[in-house]
């Protein structure tokens, strides 16, 4: 746990140095390339909902994927699976694509709404849609008065 805990200051510490002098599109396109985190995530907010779009290629059934929300983050746990996995045509010559278990937890911005969660499959693309717990519109809160 001490070295997965390094690990993360050491990237924190080199995404400040390349961030104040490269400017913050150069860590963006290194972290592309140097991180194995999977599924590699985008994530938008419009205000009142999160959305992540995790690349998720070769998901071939529900049970191959398993979303959660528990204590300020975001995990998907699953498997992708190679069509070639048992019947492979021939020698293998290049192997880029990634195959095989993968876990990832992504910390939130923002709370959610844990029984508001929608996520759709579609070419490869997992969408997860989260309600915000609450909305960046200024609320009164009711205040209780005891005598």
């Amino acid at each position: 746990m001490a070295a997965k805990n390094n690990e993360n200051v050491d990237l924190k510490y080199i995404k400040k140095v390349i961030s104040e002098v490269m400017g913050e599109d150069l860590w963006n396109g290194f972290y592309d390339v140097v991180t194995t985190e999977r599924p590699r995530i985008d994530m938008y907010d419009d205000g009142k909902t999160l959305l992540v779009l995790a690349e998720a290629p070769s998901i071939q059934n529900t049970e191959d994927v398993v979303i959660s929300v528990y204590g300020g983050k975001l995990n998907i746990k699953g498997v992708s699976r190679d069509k070639y996995q048992r019947h492979k045509p021939g020698k293998m010559l290049k192997c880029e694509c990634l195959y095989g278990a993968f876990n990832r937890s992504i910390e939130l911005p923002y709370a959610v709404d844990g029984k508001n969660i929608k996520a759709v499959y579609e070419n490869g693309m997992l969408e997860i849609i989260m309600q915000k717990a609450y909305t960046e519109e200024e609320e009164p809160v009711e205040i209780e008065f005891k005598k």
